[in-house]
């Protein structure tokens, strides 16, 4: 019986290089925008910004005369 040998031939796997653009530059300042917008209006609703006590806020303003 006669015996029968297999070969594998294992080709190399093609590279790729793929180039990732990191972004425009307006992205990433319109995302500093946002973050800081973001946590103002965090402190904000955390200050109360929302519900209010009720208290008045009184402006003494002073007088003006107009003349001619």
């Amino acid at each position: 019986m006669p015996i029968e040998r297999e070969t594998i031939i294992e080709r190399p796997t093609t590279s790729e290089t793929t180039v990732v653009n990191s972004g425009s530059p307006f992205g990433i300042i319109g995302m500093v925008i946002a973050v800081i917008v973001a946590v103002l209006l965090i402190m904000w609703v955390v200050n109360g910004g929302i519900t209010s006590t009720g208290d008045a806020v009184n402006v003494d303003l002073p007088a003006v005369t107009v003349t001619e």
